[in-house]
C-alpha cells in the first residue's frame, strides 16, 4: 500500500554548508507531513531516519546535539499532542502518541504536522544525503486498514562543500621577533583553486596549486613566511592560472603586529607614551616636550646632555636644599634653600652685556651703595638711604633724571624740572632766569609772550583763543606782515588793501558791505558771475541787460507786475499796480480767440473778436454778458 501522507523536506540554510576545519556548520531540517485526504489519517508512528557518520553522504556525526520538536497545524480536541523524540534503540527520530506509545494518533483531513530537527552539526564533505521517512498509517478517503509494517518515503538533502577560501589568519597575531617567534599564514579552502600570497611590498608568491582529481575537497593550508619586524598586512589571492596568467577571484587579508616594531626610515606620531611608567613625549613644531603621567612637564634623566640650547624654567642641584636658578622673562634669578631667597653668585670675573640687580655696594656694608629703582639709579651714602654724591670727570648719558641742576656755587642760576617741563631760575632763588642760546630747536614752546630783544618793539601774546599781535611794547594792536597766509578761517572786523585809501570790506551781522576810497561810500563788486538767492539794490535799478534763467517775478511795493514763464509772459493790469509799463520796441498779447501785437514800426495788429481798441485804448471783452477790461 502506498503512503497515505505526503512528505516534503526543507533546510535552513537552504543549501546546507558542509563543515570544514576551523569552520563548523550547523543547520536545521523541517519535514512537512501533509494529510492530502478529506478524511482523517491515523498513525501509530512516523520515523525520520538520517544518515549518521563522517562521510560526505552522511548528514551529521552527532545525533545527540540535534533538537527534535514538532508543530501541529490544528488543535486536537480531546487527545494530547503527539511527541517527536530521538529513539536510541532504533537509531532514528520518531513521532508518536505522547502518553501511550503505539496507540493511534489522528491527523485530521487536509491538516499537517511539521517535524523539526534543529541545531544539526553538519558533517564534512559536500554531497547528496538521503533522509528516509517510515510511516504506519491507516484511514484516509479509502479508509485503508492499518498495515502490520511501515511504508518508506525517501527524501534528499544537499550538502554544499565550500567553494571559496575562508578563515585567512596568522598563526600568531602578535610576534616577538627578538625572541625568535616564527609566523605561518593559514587558511581553509577548496582544493580546485590556486593560492598566492601578496606581501606589503607588492610581490606575489605562489602558495599552493589546485588539485585536478575530483571530488573537490575542502582542506586546510599553511605557508611559513619571514617574521615581520613591524605591523604587516598580507593578502590571500585565490583563483586559477589560465594559460599561465593568474585569474584572481578571491581576496582575503590578515594583519600581524610586532611586539617591538622596527622601522628603517623612522616613525611618525604626535606623541609617544610609556607602557607601565606613563611618561609621554609630545612632538611639537620646534622639537619635543616631555610630560609626566598627568601631561604636565616631566623630567629628563641623562648622564650627559650635548645640546646647542637649553630652555628651562629652573635649574637645581641634586639635593633638595641646594641652590637653584630660575629663568624669568627678565633674565636669571639665583636662589638658595627651599624658599625663594635670593642667593649669591660667586665668580672671579663676569663678562656680561648687562647686570640686573636690586643694588650694588662695596664689600664693606657701611660704604656708599647704588640702588636700582624702577625709575633709574639711586646713589646712597654710609650704607643708609641718604642721597650720596656721584663724582666723575665726565658723564655721557642718554638721559638725566634729577630734581634740579645748578652751578657748583649755590648762589647762581639753576634749573628746576617740574612736571610741566623746565623752570630756569636766577641767583639761587625762585625768580625767573634767562635762557641764552644761539639757536633753539624745539618741538613746542610754551610761553606767555614772545618779543624782540628790545622791549619797546612789537611782541606776541598767547591768550586762550589764539595769538594777539601788539606794537611798540604796549597793548595796541600790531601788524602781521606775510607773503602768504594759509588759514582754515579768518575772524576780523574789516579787510582793506595795503593803502588806507584803498577799498575795504566790513563784516556786519547781516553779511558783507563793500566800501571805497578808504571811506564809507559804498563801493563796487566786480565778478564774472554772482549766484545769489536775493538781490537788494539801493537805487532800484539794474544797468545793462538782465538775464534770468528759469523765470522771473517782478513786483512793485509788494504787488506783482509780471511773471515770466518758459512759453509766455503774464502782465497784471494797471489798476492793480498803479503804474504804467513802457516797452521800448512793442508788446504782444495772446488769448484764446485772438492776438494783439503793438510795435513801434507796425502799429497795432488785432486778430480775433475778444480784443478791442476804442479811443486809443486797448481793452478785452470776456464773459456773458461781456465785461470790458481796459489794459
Amino acid at each position: 500500500m502506498p503512503s497515505l501522507l505526503r512528505y516534503e523536506i526543507l533546510t535552513d540554510p537552504t543549501s546546507l554548508p558542509a563543515s570544514s576545519d576551523g569552520a563548523p556548520s550547523v543547520g536545521s531540517l523541517y519535514v512537512i507531513v501533509s494529510n492530502i485526504h478529506q478524511e482523517e489519517v491515523e498513525f501509530r508512528y512516523i520515523d525520520v531516519e538520517i544518515p549518521i557518520g563522517p562521510d560526505p553522504d552522511h548528514l551529521t556525526t552527532d545525533s545527540s546535539a540535534i533538537t527534535p520538536s514538532l508543530t501541529l497545524s490544528f488543535l486536537p480536541p480531546w487527545l494530547p499532542d503527539p511527541k517527536f523524540t530521538w529513539n536510541a534503540t532504533l537509531g532514528l527520530f520518531r513521532a508518536e502518541h505522547s502518553q501511550s506509545p503505539g496507540q493511534r494518533v489522528t491527523l485530521p483531513g487536509t491538516e499537517s504536522i511539521v517535524l523539526k530537527l534543529e541545531n544539526v552539526p553538519v558533517s564534512r564533505g559536500g554531497g547528496l544525503t538521503l533522509v528516509k521517512i517510515h510511516e504506519r498509517t491507516g484511514g484516509g478517503d479509502q479508509n485503508a486498514a492499518m498495515p502490520t509494517d511501515s511504508f518508506t518515503t525517501t527524501l534528499a538533502v544537499v550538502k554544499q562543500a565550500p567553494r571559496n577560501p575562508r578563515n585567512f589568519r596568522p598563526s600568531r597575531a602578535l610576534l616577538d621577533a627578538d625572541a625568535g617567534q616564527q609566523l605561518q599564514l593559514q587558511w581553509d579552502g577548496p582544493g580546485n583553486l590556486d593560492y598566492w600570497i601578496r606581501y606589503p611590498d607588492g610581490t606575489v608568491e605562489l602558495a599552493a596549486q589546485a588539485t585536478t582529481a575530483p571530488p573537490v575537497v575542502d582542506q586546510p593550508y599553511s605557508l611559513p613566511v619571514p617574521t615581520p619586524r613591524r605591523g604587516t598586512t598580507y593578502t590571500l589571492l585565490a583563483g586559477t592560472a589560465d594559460g599561465g596568467q593568474p585569474q584572481y577571484g578571491y581576496f582575503l587579508t590578515t594583519t600581524v603586529h610586532a611586539l617591538i616594531p622596527e622601522f628603517e626610515s623612522g616613525t611618525r606620531s604626535p606623541w609617544v607614551e610609556g607602557t607601565t611608567d606613563r611618561g609621554r613625549v609630545t612632538f611639537t613644531p620646534d622639537g619635543a616636550k616631555v610630560d609626566d603621567l598627568n601631561q604636565t612637564p616631566g623630567t629628563v634623566y641623562a648622564k650627559t646632555a650635548d645640546v646647542h640650547d637649553v630652555r628651562t624654567e629652573s635649574v637645581k642641584g641634586r639635593t633638595s636644599d641646594s641652590g637653584w636658578i630660575d629663568f624669568p622673562d627678565t633674565g636669571i634669578d639665583v636662589y638658595h634653600g627651599l624658599n625663594k631667597d635670593l642667593g649669591v653668585v660667586t665668580a672671579d670675573r663676569a663678562d656680561v652685556n648687562g647686570v640686573n640687580t636690586k643694588w650694588v655696594g662695596d664689600r664693606a656694608a657701611g660704604n656708599g651703595w647704588i640702588g636700582f629703582p624702577q625709575n633709574g639709579i639711586d646713589v646712597r651714602k654710609d650704607g643708609t638711604q641718604e642721597w650720596g654724591t656721584v663724582a666723575a670727570d665726565k658723564a655721557d648719558l642718554n638721559g638725566l633724571n634729577t630734581k634740579w641742576v645748578g652751578d657748583r656755587d649755590g648762589g647762581k642760576g639753576w634749573i628746576e624740572f617740574p612736571q610741566a617741563g623746565i623752570d630756569v631760575r636766577k641767583d639761587g632763588g625762585q625768580e625767573w632766569g634767562t635762557v641764552a642760546a644761539d639757536k633753539a630747536d624745539l618741538n613746542g614752546l610754551n610761553t606767555k609772550w614772545v618779543g624782540d630783544r628790545d622791549g619797546g618793539k612789537g611782541w606776541i601774546e598767547f591768550p586762550q583763543n589764539g595769538i594777539d599781535v601788539r606794537k611798540d611794547g604796549g597793548q595796541e594792536w600790531g601788524t602781521v606782515a606775510a607773503d602768504k597766509a594759509d588759514l582754515n578761517g579768518i575772524n576780523t572786523k574789516w579787510v582793506q588793501g595795503r593803502s588806507t585809501s584803498d577799498g575795504w570790506i566790513e563784516f556786519p551781522t547781516s553779511g558783507l558791505r563793500v566800501y571805497r576810497d578808504g571811506g564809507h561810500d559804498l563801493g563796487d563788486v566786480s565778478a564774472n558771475r554772482a549766484d545769489l538767492n536775493v538781490v537788494n539794490t539801493v537805487k532800484g535799478r539794474v544797468t545793462g541787460p538782465l538775464t534770468v534763467g528759469g523765470g522771473m517775478q517782478l513786483s512793485h511795493e509788494g504787488e506783482r507786475m509780471f511773471v515770466t514763464m518758459p512759453d509766455r509772459i503774464v502782465f497784471f493790469g494797471i489798476n492793480e499796480f498803479k503804474k504804467w509799463v513802457t516797452f521800448d520796441r512793442g508788446v504782444g498779447i495772446a488769448f484764446g480767440h485772438g492776438t494783439v501785437q503793438m510795435t513801434k514800426e507796425g502799429g497795432v495788429l488785432v486778430h480775433g473778436s475778444d480784443v478791442q481798441i476804442q479811443q486809443g485804448k486797448l481793452s478785452i471783452s470776456t464773459g456773458n454778458p461781456p465785461q470790458v477790461r481796459e489794459l
